[in-house]
């Protein structure tokens, strides 16, 4: 019988994820450290502590909206002869396509927020290190 430690350790070990390589230098093996842990934090999960997730689900529902208007529209307009009726449709078909263009933009706006976000936190980080290294090598001389 294991102890629950062993169990914990284990369990821990099969769910870890992989670890990237690390450089050779121990200076730019903390600073990928402290990248690393800068990286983790702004994964914050729930409540209004992540508002771009509620955003990106709100685009998501926009386009099944949508899609259901359009539906709606095209099986109203030709389910009817009644040309009125149909330019009533072809109005609300307008209105479907109006809200899935905006949840398009909802949606390409919050993903490449998160993808600058990753980049801009990367850049940083790592002309830290090439200051620190240049410093280094201007100290040295």
């Amino acid at each position: 019988m294991q102890t629950h430690e062993a169990h914990t350790a284990e369990t821990h070990a099969a769910t870890a994820q992989p670890t990237p390589p690390t450089p050779s230098t121990p200076e730019s093996s903390s600073r990928l450290n402290e990248f690393q842990a800068e990286v983790d934090s702004l994964k914050v999960g729930g409540g209004r502590a992540n508002p771009e997730r509620a955003w990106l689900k709100l685009s998501i529902a926009a386009w099944i909206i949508a899609l259901a208007i359009e539906v709606y529209a095209w099986s109203g307009s030709h389910g009817t002869t009644d040309a009125l009726s149909q330019r009533d449709f072809i109005i609300v078909a307008v209105a479907g396509l109006t809200l899935a263009v905006i949840g398009t933009g909802m949606f390409v706006v919050f993903m490449l927020t998160r993808y600058f976000r990753y980049w801009l936190i990367r850049l940083i980080y790592q002309d830290r290190e090439s200051t620190d290294r240049l410093i280094d090598t201007l100290g040295s001389r």
